[in-house]
């Protein structure tokens, strides 16, 4: 094994100095911390001020980019970022790597790749992306949710929402308002459309209903950046998403994991999960029996770092939703992304959500143009 300590040492003086990130997350005292328990990590530093950490590992031209990016992906389950350092004769494996990241859209994610030599030089080939929507405090007029809000959309109702968005696309105005939603919802009261299981969704019409679902359905496919918010349109990543579902079927592993991926990445689920596993690490003995506590709780937690957004008072006096966290736990379970302690019930008394971060892992380096077709 290569000693790599002084260039840790020229490589932690660059990222002091906010030469691999922008924002000073990282400037102040940094100390050391234990790596025995991940295999993946060379060095892991604490910022002693704010308590974010850092993983740093060095490049081994012995292994494959696939499994350097699988080790960045497992790193940052236990780490706020990465950065992996290449030596300077290994510009070319340090370029290919920062292509497939951003090919593999894991560019958003906070993964550094700097260079050096031995004369204390230090290049930056891709910055580490600190997110302005993990949680933070914020002042009383930015008070918003930081995640794609989710009501009960399947993965089936996307894809046809993706349809009919492309097939107007040719119509003036909002299209969404005048023939996207109004065909999409005779499809949902005539039984064709579809919950996560495959079974039809019974919706009896009322004006209240056709109000209400109008927003539940659009909201997320424009904070997925898979619609135009305006009018309803389809984007490019709209497009992208939609040509998965033609190429390999609405029920396919290359579309179920895509949109999975889209909602973890872009829709900053994964920053939600890491913070309501940090609530848990943090209050391990204080975790409540029941889950309806438990979110009472985790929304407290949440709103005391400003990252919930201001509650609708009707939603409040009613009790249609007493809690703002609330939708998003039913979602990942669809997705997978959670052990559940039987066929029904995710919450586990005490313990909280236990995540399956294997399973979390294999959505984040999912590639649709490499997959296999399975269905889901």
């Amino acid at each position: 094994m290569i000693d790599n300590r002084e260039n840790v040492s020229t490589v932690l003086n660059a990222l002091l100095l906010n030469e691999i990130e922008s924002k000073g997350y990282y400037s102040g005292s940094l100390q050391r911390i234990a790596t025995w328990s991940n295999p993946y990590i060379d060095y892991g530093y604490l910022n002693v001020d704010n308590n974010k950490t850092i993983a740093i590992i060095f490049y081994n031209s012995q292994v494959s980019n696939e499994a350097i990016k699988e080790h960045i992906v497992k790193s940052l389950n236990k780490f706020d970022s990465v950065l992996l350092c290449f030596e300077s004769t290994e510009l070319n494996n340090a370029d290919i790597l920062n292509d497939e990241i951003r090919s593999a859209d894991l560019y958003t994610l906070p993964i550094g790749i700097a260079i050096y030599d031995k004369k204390g030089n230090v290049s930056v080939l891709h910055k580490i992306n600190i997110s302005t929507n993990t949680s933070v405090k914020r002042t009383e007029k930015e008070q918003k949710s930081y995640w794609c809000w989710w009501r009960d959309a399947s993965h089936y109702e996307v894809a046809k929402l993706l349809e009919l968005s492309e097939q107007y696309d040719d119509r003036l105005g909002d299209i969404y308002s005048k023939y996207v939603y109004p065909e999409f919802y005779d499809l949902m009261i005539s039984g064709k459309t579809y919950k996560w299981d495959g079974t039809p969704r019974k919706k009896k019409y009322s004006s209240s209903s056709y109000k209400s679902e109008k927003q539940n359905y659009k909201i997320p496919l424009c904070q997925l950046g898979l619609w135009d918010p305006e009018e309803g349109r389809i984007t490019r990543k709209g497009r992208r998403l939609l040509s998965i579902i033609n190429r390999y079927g609405v029920e396919s592993k290359e579309y179920f994991n895509s949109l999975a991926k889209a909602i973890l990445i872009d829709g900053k689920h994964l920053d939600l999960i890491k913070d309501l596993e940090d609530y848990q690490s943090e209050n391990h003995g204080l975790i409540p029996e029941t889950s309806s506590e438990f979110f009472a709780l985790f929304d407290e937690y949440m709103i005391n770092k400003n990252s919930i957004g201001t509650r609708k008072p009707t939603a409040v006096t009613t009790g249609a939703k007493k809690t703002y966290v609330r939708d998003e736990p039913k979602l990942w379970n669809k997705l997978g992304l959670i052990r559940m302690v039987n066929e029904n019930r995710y919450y586990q008394p005490f313990v909280g959500i236990v995540f399956n971060w294997d399973r979390i892992n294999d959505v984040i380096l999912f590639n649709s143009s490499g997959g296999i077709n399975e269905n889901v």
